[in-house]
């Protein structure tokens, strides 16, 4: 279990902590000199571990650092004292952290005994409402040792919070030094997950790779660590240096890594903090992480006083946050604490903030757990939501991600998941869409993929769509017909000229299949006029066999297919295509391949600059696959 200490400037928190442990988490010497704690120290037992924060008002930014990952708090008010200015402080920076359980330790208690009953009333009115409401008052001295054993025993009768420890790993660092013969430590609580030795992790937001050379959980060598641990972590890597990692940074897992400059969040204001207006300027402590950050009223023109709102904060450099995530807020000179609440999207869309669709959305993904905020979230339109995303935002692993679209009854497609009943509806649409289109163009293969989801009410993705589409066509709904999609029991039939015709230039075509004669080498060869010839390939491109690259010059379907996929990998180490490399892939001289990258650059596969072009990999398909 880690505890935190909290309280005012000199209220005694070091000296209690060096009484429990044995530890002076004092550790610098400028903090010795000046008798005041101003980084945070660190102290362990075979119980605990303490993590103590600074009680200067100066150091209120390091005290977040260091509370973040907190599982406890022990409270410090010194009784000759009371409750002083960072008392109040402190206590709602712990309430804002959500921390529910801790010990109020009445310190100095020799000096004067008889201040007891005045400051625990005091202290009582102070906690009231707060998740340490009830939390144990003990009067202790850390100079005579009074109060300590039942200090010690409510301690340990708190028990740890419950940590995510099926996700991905999440260390927030806090302290970053490096050691003789070791390298580059850097230490932090554990938030989720597992780590072990030899793990091969990234440092985020620079995302730099890096690998557990050496462990240390609570103090200790260990082969691995678990959410809730202090750990310290020797890393290496091949481009690790002191000065890419900071305090606020977080080592994690490579599937997690998402640094993103905008949150939406859902805060509450305190009671005695000035309204807020839109477009505020906050200092934001998220983790160990603190950054100036533009905050956006999204459900409000105006917060007041103990009120609370969705807002859109963006962060003045990239950061790593998460789904449930704990935030506090400072005002813009850093010198109050104005409130806090919890990341409600990491990855929120840049356009729409404040439509009520996505407000609605905001207030369904505002819950406790990853299977409610889910079953919410798709009873909203437009019903589906991007599944790497929200995956990522809970911090889901393999297992869970799998699962979970199935428990609450979501249909996955490719990167998307759809309530049932909205992808019922969509099933619905398309047929209809195509059962139309048969009966109006009964010559015609069917309709292109993109050109069916334009005409749906509500598009999915166009990569969504595809994978929505591959369903259908596995359960028999509708079916593939090289690029085109129709109704299963559709045909397009050839009359019997046609048909003579195609049988025989089908295997003409084939033979040169990257250079295939024209339409009137053809016609000479099967004896028939050329514009009856020319008629027939018009006719036969309609029904999807042959595409009309250049006049007169017919290619089949699944030979441009493939010609595709040759444009995409004949690409240089730049990513940029030549003619000349096309040419040589497909050997069929330059005049013809120029004639299929200018057909490529007309239907969107290709973008030509200059010389070069670029493919775009998501428009390959947009002739079917090759055979």
């Amino acid at each position: 279990m880690i505890i935190g200490t909290a309280g005012h400037v000199d209220h005694g928190k070091t000296a209690l902590v060096k009484a429990l442990t044995g530890v002076d988490a004092d550790r610098l010497a400028e903090e010795k000199r000046r008798g005041i704690t101003i980084d945070l120290g660190y102290a362990y037992t075979d119980d605990f571990g303490f993590v103590d924060v600074p009680g200067h008002e100066r150091f209120v930014h390091t005290m977040l650092a260091g509370a973040g990952g907190i599982d406890a708090a022990l409270f410090v008010v010194a009784l000759p004292e009371g409750i002083r200015p960072q008392t109040v402080e402190h206590a709602r920076i712990l309430d804002l952290l959500g921390i529910d359980r801790g010990v109020v330790a009445l310190t100095k208690a020799d000096l004067t005994p008889e201040r007891t009953p005045v400051v625990t009333a005091e202290l009582r009115a102070l906690l009231a409402g707060s998740g340490l409401a009830d939390a144990p008052i003990l009067p202790v001295s850390a100079l005579t040792g009074a109060g300590l054993p039942a200090l010690r025993d409510a301690l340990r009768a708190l028990g740890g919070k419950p940590r995510d420890t099926d996700g991905h790993p999440r260390l927030a660092i806090d302290r970053v030094f490096t050691l003789t013969g070791a390298g580059l430590i850097v230490t932090g609580t554990l938030i989720a997950g597992r780590i072990a030795l030899e793990d091969r992790l990234i440092l985020s937001p620079s995302g730099i790779e890096v690998r557990v050379r050496g462990l240390h959980a609570q103090n200790k060598p260990a082969e691995a660590a678990c959410a809730g641990q202090r750990v310290a972590l020797n890393l290496t890597g091949p481009r690790l240096s002191k000065d890419a990692v900071a305090r606020g940074h977080w080592v994690l897992h490579p599937d997690i890594h998402a640094p993103t400059f905008q949150i939406d969040a859902r805060i509450h204001l305190l009671a005695d903090a000035r309204s807020l207006k839109n477009d505020t300027q906050v200092h934001l402590h998220l983790g160990a992480e603190h950054v100036p950050a533009r905050m956006i009223l999204l459900d409000a023109d105006r917060l007041e006083p103990n009120g609370s709102a969705l807002v859109r904060l963006t962060a003045a450099r990239p950061i790593g946050a998460l789904a449930r995530d704990r935030l506090v807020l400072r005002d813009a000179a850093a010198t109050q604490t104005i409130g806090g609440g919890s990341v409600v999207d990491p990855f929120p869309p840049r356009r729409g903030r404040r439509t009520p669709q996505r407000l609605a959305r905001l207030l369904a993904l505002d819950a406790p757990d990853a299977m409610t905020a889910l079953h919410a979230a798709l009873a909203h339109p437009p019903h589906w939501l991007e599944w790497p995303a929200f995956a990522r935002a809970w911090n889901l692993r393999a297992p869970d991600r799998d699962a979970l679209p199935e428990i609450v009854g979501a249909v996955l497609a490719g990167d998307l998941v759809l309530d049932r009943a909205a992808f019922d509806t969509l099933r619905a649409a398309i047929v209809a869409t195509l059962t139309d289109h048969h009966r109006n163009e009964p010559d015609q293969p069917g309709l292109q993929p993109e050109r069916l989801r334009l005409t749906l009410t509500e598009r999915p993705p166009a990569a969504a769509f595809r994978a929505i589409a591959d369903i259908l066509a596995r359960d028999g709904t509708i079916a593939r017909d090289g690029p085109w999609l129709r109704l299963p029991d559709h045909r397009v039939r050839l009359s019997p000229t046609d048909e003579a015709l195609w049988a025989a230039a089908r295997a003409m075509i084939a033979a040169e299949r990257f250079r295939p004669p024209r339409v009137r080498d053809i016609a000479k060869a099967v004896g028939v006029a050329e514009p009856a010839a020319r008629g027939s390939f018009k006719r036969l491109q309609r029904l999807g066999q042959v595409i009309e690259l250049a006049q007169d010059h017919f290619f089949l379907r699944e030979t441009v297919a493939e010609m595709a996929h040759i444009a995409r990998d004949a690409v240089d180490e730049t990513g940029l295509l030549t003619a000349a490399a096309f040419r040589d892939r497909l050997d069929n001289g330059r005049k013809v391949a120029i004639q299929i990258l200018e057909y490529f650059d007309r239907v969107g596969l290709t973008i030509r600059q200059g010389d070069h072009r670029t493919v775009r990999a998501d428009r390959l398909t947009m002739f079917g696959e090759p055979d």
